[in-house]
């Protein structure tokens, strides 16, 4: 004897895969492509920020001179290559502004970089932190002045 199965209220049940699926991607899938989207942004901004301050220090070291508009022309002409609006970055120097540099000195440059919390490519930026980078360069101790 072959026994039929029948499901008792077919009918009965409509389901609820759509809206399953629904809240599931508005609540686990969006929110991590969306970082997934925002970590790149990160680590360009924080590799954009070591390279405006090693090169901000070493053109300061180079002209002997603690001049901050030099650091500030070569930060932005750095961030404008790499996409950077200009709000985005900040220099500042550590060494006495307008004056000359001993030989054997160093150089600080900091630059801080703000960091968008999430970033939808092309669409915003939604939160930001601040990140800060730092490179210490040497005056040369043979230079003549």
């Amino acid at each position: 004897m072959i026994a039929r199965w029948r499901r008792a209220g077919a009918n009965a049940e409509g389901g609820y895969v759509a809206a399953e699926l629904a809240l599931g991607v508005g609540l686990l899938v969006f929110p991590v492509a969306m970082l997934v989207l925002t970590l790149p942004t990160w680590s360009e901004r924080q590799s954009a920020a070591r390279a405006i301050a090693r090169e901000a220090a070493r053109t300061v070291a180079a002209e002997g001179e603690c001049d901050t508009d030099a650091a500030r022309r070569v930060s932005s002409t750095m961030a404008a290559n790499v996409g950077l609006r200009g709000g985005t970055i900040d220099v500042a120097l550590d060494c006495p502004a307008g004056r000359r540099l001993l030989r054997g000195g160093t150089v600080t440059a900091s630059v801080t970089v703000t960091m968008p919390a999430v970033d939808i490519p092309g669409i915003a930026e939604v939160g930001a932190w601040s990140w800060t980078a730092h490179h210490t360069e040497p005056v040369d101790q043979y230079r003549s002045f």
